[in-house]
């Protein structure tokens, strides 16, 4: 069976594509750029997730893992979103639930593309969840 275009959840996947990219430029240049500021100091930087708990210190070692996280959640975002682009009832559902977990995961830890990229992600999602074969894809 051949699925038309129009069958697709264009827009969830657009969306969550970008999110996901977004989300993925942000976290290598956060990576790189705090991982290699105190990697060879040896000193702690401060983290402002005002958020959730005030401001926190972290050393390096532990800034990567954080920020490894989030280029992590980014490839997984991207993952979803072409599992989204399938067509497939089962696939778009499976490929929305893989982009909300990882938003979730990702805006916890790195702020997930200034926030931007979370949202966008986070619609991707939702428009895929919402999604059903045969009708467009946006609500």
């Amino acid at each position: 069976m051949k699925i038309q275009l129009t069958e697709r959840p264009t827009s969830a996947f657009v969306c969550s594509l970008i999110g996901g990219l977004i989300g993925l430029l942000d976290s290598i240049v956060l990576t790189n750029s705090w991982f290699y500021m105190y990697a060879n100091t040896g000193t702690t930087f401060n983290y402002s997730a005002w958020y959730l708990v005030g401001s926190l210190n972290f050393t390096a070692v532990q800034a990567l893992a954080l920020f490894a996280i989030g280029v992590v959640c980014g490839f997984l975002t991207i993952f979803g979103a072409v599992l989204q682009y399938s067509g497939r009832k089962s696939r778009v559902k499976t490929g929305s639930i893989v982009v909300l977990a990882a938003t979730v995961v990702a805006i916890l830890s790195t702020y997930f593309g200034m926030i931007l990229g979370g949202i966008l992600a986070t619609y991707g999602a939702y428009v895929g969840l919402k999604w059903e074969p045969g009708r467009a894809a946006t609500p």
